[in-house]
């Protein structure tokens, strides 16, 4: 829904650190997005949008395998 936000910090990549480079800022429409918190929250409301959406067939959970054999530890 809301596609390409910008974070609010971009990390630059380690081989472009000591590199000129320009960045560019292009605004490709007016519309504003909803603000978020932070990185990690969800806006607002999208659950409650979003909830039982899921056209498609059910979805089923894939085999598991055997659960990995650990070493004890001392």
């Amino acid at each position: 829904m809301y596609k390409n936000v910008l974070p609010s910090m971009i990390e630059i990549p380690e081989d472009l650190c000591r590199r000129h480079v320009e960045v560019v800022f292009l605004e490709l429409d007016e519309r504003e997005t909803p603000e978020v918190a932070s990185g990690t929250d969800w806006p607002e409301g999208l659950f409650e949008r979003t909830a039982g959406a899921w056209q498609g067939e059910p979805l089923k959970r894939g085999e598991q395998g055997q659960y990995e054999q650990r070493l004890e530890l001392d």
